[in-house]
């Protein structure tokens, strides 16, 4: 018999503001080439399934609540700076939601939001870069710095959202200085490259690399989350 296939689990990508009783999700859809070269398609199980739903169809899933650390700051006025790639985007998407949401309601003091987001190309997989994001940095909610890596010229000659992060550096730093909140979603490569470019910049104000570490362990600790897949 064929052993219990693993629970997927994705993240809502949207705000309760929007709706408090539907989510919604960004899921991709593996569809690819069989790394066997057999010529057939290799096709990802869960994103499949959910792909080929129809309006009315019932799906089995549960609600689980995510880590504490991973919210919004209790103030709506705390700057935050959102490091993702690819589908990590679903959390991120929800956060700025929320905040565009508040200011549409009124609210004034709502904090800055710097987004870094890492996809392949702008034409094939930049995820909402033509609807939500879109209004969202005319709204002024967010400022969206994109890295591509198969089209770098297109991103100020960033690959990778580390590669963004490093040239951004100031503007990372301003708001680290403002105590913004951090946020990482992505698979276990992003999140180290991440992860080294901000101990890179957290070296300007340091004595040493080491220094630097044990001031990125503090920050994890206080005002830096992650979620990590893969």
């Amino acid at each position: 018999m064929l052993p219990a296939m693993r629970v997927r689990q994705y993240s809502i990508s949207s705000s309760p503001l929007w709706n408090p009783n539907h989510v919604t999700l960004t899921v991709s859809v593996l569809n690819s080439p069989s790394l066997s070269g057999s010529g057939e398609r290799f096709l990802g199980v869960g994103s499949n399934f959910l792909a080929d739903l129809k309006p009315g169809d019932m799906a089995q899933m549960m609600i689980r609540p995510s880590a504490t650390a991973f919210s919004l700051p209790a103030s709506v006025s705390t700057p935050i700076v959102l490091f993702c790639a690819g589908t990590g985007l679903a959390p991120m998407r929800g956060f700025i939601q929320e905040r565009a949401l508040q200011i549409e309601g009124g609210r004034k003091d709502v904090g800055k939001i710097l987004l870094f987001f890492g996809c392949r190309d702008p034409e094939k997989d930049y995820l909402y870069s033509s609807t939500d994001l879109k209004k969202w940095v005319e709204m002024g909610v967010v400022d969206v710095r994109p890295a591509f890596s198969r089209a770098s010229e297109k991103s100020e000659g960033c690959r990778y959202v580390q590669d963004r992060v490093l040239r951004d550096a100031a503007d990372v730093r301003a708001l680290f200085h403002q105590k913004a909140k951090f946020f990482t979603c992505g698979g276990t490569a992003v999140a180290a490259g991440i992860r080294e470019a901000c101990i890179s910049l957290l070296e300007q104000d340091c004595e040493s690399r080491d220094h630097a570490i044990e001031v990125f362990k503090r920050l994890q600790k206080e005002r830096y989350a992650t979620d990590i897949f893969g």
